[in-house]
């Protein structure tokens, strides 16, 4: 389990069962070579994000979003359902924490977990 800065999880030993990137697709369309597309993220090595033998970046995959005219999300589904499917468990897990304390810190924290958990049930129904 690789864990990021964030701490959300992605399994890099099963990336390629798991994870369907649109990036070469998009790269091969538009004529690009790796290393056309490298120089233009700034030298991220292209061939190990193509192959999941590197988690892209934060930024890389936002380049690429720009680049590309496609969203984030669209570029790597699996990558954004493996975050999704992190944070509602971790929403979960600290929510159940702090049952119990009646501080109005508490309160405001709790009433802020409900809204995000609310809101992923809502725009991502398949996060577990």
């Amino acid at each position: 389990m690789f864990a990021g800065r964030g701490g959300y999880g992605v399994a890099i030993r099963t990336m390629n069962e798991q994870l369907k990137s649109y990036v070469r697709p998009l790269r091969r369309r538009s004529g690009l070579t790796q290393r056309e597309l490298a120089f233009l993220l700034g030298g991220a090595s292209v061939s190990r994000i193509e192959r999941f033998k590197q988690v892209p970046t934060l930024v890389w995959m936002h380049a690429c979003a720009l680049l590309f005219g496609v969203p984030a999300a669209e570029l790597y589904p699996h990558l954004l359902a493996e975050v999704q499917n992190s944070l509602k468990r971790r929403t979960n897990e600290l929510y159940e924490q702090l049952q119990g304390n009646p501080s109005k810190v508490t309160r405001t924290k709790l009433d802020f977990l409900e809204g995000v958990l609310d809101r992923l049930d809502r725009e991502y129904p398949d996060a577990v």
